[in-house]
């Protein structure tokens, strides 16, 4: 068994090598930030030999090494390939020709480029150093963002930002494209000040990285274990496990969980979790205002018990009394982004007070740069959501109901197992908004939607077709069984009145009700046949349900 110090280090080696993947994966972001600087190009070797190597010594060394024609050492390769990657990312994310890191020597109030985005160069190839140099020093000086034009200008050529460590000026993040970037100037205005910070930790973890080196001759061979993580990771379920299997990598773990935490309204879920947690919900569900892991978002603080057996109060590590972890030890570590809670790496180990504090440090450090990683998928898929979501009722769209409805007919086909869809229609809505007023209309509608969903079945989903449409498939069920569950929908939408400002509105739906491949012949039929049924339940006096009967070609009456 490894004595404790040592492993600790092969753990941040883990952490330091394993997330090069990581950081290559989404896109990585933070906030960027002196002294009077004179930029100067690459091709003067005496410019490069002169960078003072106390702050990224390991990219100065590498470039002069490129410069001479000679190899590079296999960490040194490794650090630039890395940065470099890095930098590719950028590039394309922004809509540039070319991301350059630009690095500030303090003794010489210098800046020189030291690691650029275009692959197979001697140096950057698409930066004018007389029309943009001056504008990347302003960026040292004044510690600001800067672009080559103000906003009355549409065209944006190049953009800077400082990169800092530590509120240390280290150089500038540029991003350039001649005929101008393709990103609007709020974007880049977010986004490059946060790769500049991601910049800045990519350079702290090279740092450190050759600091433990320096003790362990073995630690490429203490760091195989980490290989798992390289290459790219583009969908969150890919990024997400390799942040949980990078935390058990760095830690004594035998289990880890990434939460998501809303700041605002104080709300949180769990997205990803490995498979020894016992708990009867999968990811993601939302955790519970008493859980252990919600108290350590809220409070912002790590959250470490070594012996989950001798808690006081019922174990509530996701929701309450779940008994998530009855035995062992667990760690809550809270990942912070511009000086708020946007969730948290929970690890968890069989073994009572196994786990650390230098693995909860471990742990912290992978959270530090996965964070920005984690909240532009989180973005992106609030972006998805949101066009993918009905504004006014809350559920799936027209475009949503059509994956979907493509997707389960095939499952249905691959498993031989029935598909069902209700089509439901509010009779005489015209008549609530004639009446009632389009206010009274738009509640209705929300109100027989949450009624829908109250009585569906979990696996059953709804979404908003169109109007006062509603459609709801039903997999694994036939015609029976879906008939059941459409009368259910339709009792309950019955038997309560929708209350307005006072007023209170009767309200009915008819449904009707398809199902393939029992009551029709075709995958292209079903829906064909659920409308035609929603119509008859329509001229059979509403407040019904019809069911949709096959006929040879496969298309109901």
């Amino acid at each position: 068994m490894l004595p404790p110090r040592l492993a600790s280090r092969i753990g941040h080696l883990a952490l330091l090598t394993g997330l090069a993947a990581l950081l290559g994966a989404c896109g990585m972001a933070g906030s960027g930030g002196g002294g009077v600087v004179t930029v100067q190009p690459i091709e003067k070797t005496a410019t490069v030999g002169s960078v003072t190597k106390s702050c990224v010594a390991w990219r100065s060394d590498a470039a002069l090494v490129k410069q001479a024609g000679g190899p590079l050492s296999t960490e040194v390769a490794s650090d630039l390939a890395s940065l470099d990657a890095f930098l590719v990312d950028v590039r394309d994310l922004l809509g540039a020709d070319e991301a350059v890191f630009w690095r500030w020597s303090a003794n010489r109030q210098r800046l020189s480029p030291t690691a650029w985005s275009t692959p197979g160069t001697r140096r950057p190839q698409h930066f004018d150093m007389n029309a943009w140099g001056p504008l990347v020093r302003w960026a040292a000086e004044e510690q600001q963002l800067t672009f080559d034009a103000d906003a009355r200008v549409a065209v944006i050529r190049l953009a800077a930002a400082p990169v800092k460590l530590d509120e240390r000026l280290i150089g500038v993040l540029s991003i350039a494209r001649h005929e101008g970037l393709d990103r609007g100037r709020e974007t880049i205005r977010s986004w490059l000040p946060r790769h500049a910070t991601q910049v800045a930790r990519l350079i702290s973890m090279f740092e450190l990285r050759r600091e433990y080196s320096r003790h362990m001759r073995h630690s490429q061979a203490l760091l195989a274990a980490a290989g798992k993580l390289q290459g790219s990771h583009k969908s969150q379920e890919s990024l997400l496990s390799a942040i949980c299997h990078t935390a058990l990598e760095v830690s004594s773990a035998t289990d880890a969980a990434v939460i998501r935490w809303r700041a605002d309204d104080q709300h949180g879920w769990v997205h990803y979790m490995t498979g020894g947690f016992k708990t009867a919900q999968k990811p993601p569900f939302a955790l519970s205002a008493d859980a252990l892991a919600a108290q350590a978002c809220t409070d912002g603080m790590p959250l470490r018990v070594e012996d989950t057996t001798k808690l006081t109060m019922p174990m509530a590590l996701f929701s309450s009394r779940d008994g998530a972890w009855p035995t062992g030890a667990i760690a809550i570590v809270p990942m912070e982004l511009d000086q708020r809670v946007i969730g948290a790496i929970v690890v968890a180990s069989d073994r009572p007070a196994s786990l650390t504090r230098e693995e909860g440090q471990n742990v912290e450090l992978l959270g530090q740069l996965a964070a920005t990683s984690l909240e532009m998928v989180w973005e992106i898929e609030e972006v998805n959501k949101r066009a993918r979501t009905d504004a006014l009722t809350g559920l799936p769209n027209r475009g949503a109901f059509d994956d979907s409805l493509e997707y389960l007919l095939k499952q249905a086909d691959r498993n031989g197992r029935h598909l069902s869809l209700i089509m439901a229609d509010v009779d005489h809505f015209k008549n609530v908004n004639d009446t009632w007023g389009h206010d009274a209309g738009d509640a209705v509608l929300k109100w027989i939607a949450k009624t829908i969903v109250a009585t569906k079945r979990a696996v059953d989903i709804a979404s908003r077709y169109g109007g006062e449409e509603i459609a709801v498939l039903l997999p694994e069920t036939d015609l029976a069984g879906a008939r059941e569950v459409a009368e259910r929908m339709r009792k309950a939408v019955e038997s309560l009145p929708v209350h307005v400002a006072g007023e209170e509105i009767p309200v009915t739906i008819s449904l009707g009700v398809a199902c393939y491949p029992e009551g029709v012949l075709t995958r292209e039929a079903l829906f064909a046949a659920a409308d035609r049924a929603m119509y008859d339940a329509k001229s059979a006096g509403r407040n019904c349900v019809r069911v949709a009967t096959p006929k040879p070609t496969g298309v109901a009456s």
